[in-house]
């Protein structure tokens, strides 16, 4: 017998560890996220260029594991072939630079792009994506939730929300129901912006590293596309801006944004201008101050929050977060 209905805003990692738990103690769970499709800011985009279609990784660059829950989920990914283990050459560079190999550790990444691990963990589940939600209204156990320009959905009897905290004060401010305690978390919640260019260079260059993380500058990380398993097509670069220019640049155009930081590239590391580009805000990317438990609880017990933003700059977090609140909804 299912033990109810439980719905998931949201269907990035936290969304579907959230689902996973739930489902694992016999709800029916659907999942609404607003997106074309699966991954947040694991996403991939597909981009034609001139020299030909290339994928891009251009949020997270890749993920790793420490826990057992996490770790076996992406041993289950390797095995369906959508995860695999970035090898590339990666260092740091000072502002001199002076360049020295990141320490070793296990770098996974998804096959052919970083949408494939969401993927996998969205495997069987009723996932509804182009669904905006905009608030919610009911009672505890009995949650409707509204879209824009769509139907309304449920009853629920358990409802799970991961989106990040700005956009989640706004949900729950015009929703029904006591919230207080977790919008008071989420106002002292501070994240940190990403400007991300993808970019396809003139002709194919070696400046000596596959992923480098960079100390001085616009750009903080960048990464080749090439070098990760799954991948090929032309020469194919991500370029993420640091947190500070991200802040200071958050409104410019995406276009001048683009120029500045393969402009950059060029003239640090000799990378050719590109005969494509384009840049992409992620306006909510890394947490700074989080509340440091893993998920948020209405006074009812049956709606909560889930997602990194609870604990720290990593996906294996939004897991555990997002696993947390479904065992916790579950019971």
């Amino acid at each position: 017998m299912a033990n109810g209905r439980a719905a998931v805003i949201g269907a990035g990692l936290a969304g579907s560890a959230a689902a996973r738990a739930l489902a694992a103690r016999d709800f029916t769970v659907v999942l609404f996220d607003k997106g074309r499709g699966p991954g947040g800011r694991m996403s991939t985009r597909r981009a034609e260029t001139p020299l030909g279609p290339v994928r891009f990784d251009h949020g997270a660059q890749f993920i790793t594991a420490t826990g057992e829950s996490f770790s076996e989920f992406l041993e289950q990914a390797r095995t369906a072939g959508a995860a695999d283990l970035w090898t590339g050459r990666t260092v740091s560079i000072d502002r001199g630079g002076n360049a020295e190999s990141l320490r070793e550790k296990t770098r996974w990444v998804g096959v052919p792009g970083m949408s494939a691990i969401v993927k996998t963990a969205l495997d069987g589940f009723d996932a509804r994506f182009g669904r905006r939600a905009s608030h919610v209204s009911g009672e505890a156990g009995a949650w409707m939730i509204h879209f824009e320009d769509s139907p309304v959905e449920g009853p629920f009897d358990r409802l799970v929300l991961t989106l990040p905290p700005e956009q989640l004060i706004e949900f729950l401010a015009r929703s029904d129901g006591d919230f207080s305690e977790i919008i008071a978390e989420a106002l002292a919640t501070k994240l940190s912006p990403c400007w991300a260019v993808m970019t396809v260079p003139a002709n194919a260059a070696d400046p000596g590293f596959d992923g480098a993380k960079l100390l001085g500058g616009a750009v903080r990380w960048m990464a080749r596309m090439n070098s990760r398993p799954g991948q090929d097509g032309p020469d194919a670069w991500v370029l993420h801006a640091s947190p500070d220019w991200s802040e200071a640049f958050l409104e410019s155009d995406a276009d001048t944004v683009a120029r500045s930081l393969t402009e950059e590239a060029f003239i640090r590391f000799g990378l050719p201008m590109p005969v494509w580009s384009q840049a992409h805000r992620w306006r909510y990317a890394l947490v700074t101050e989080a509340p440091g438990t893993p998920f948020g609880l209405d006074p009812s017990g049956t709606l909560g929050c889930a997602g990194d933003w609870r604990l720290g700059p990593r996906a294996e977090l939004a897991w555990e977060s997002g696993e947390a609140l479904g065992q916790t909804l579950a019971d």
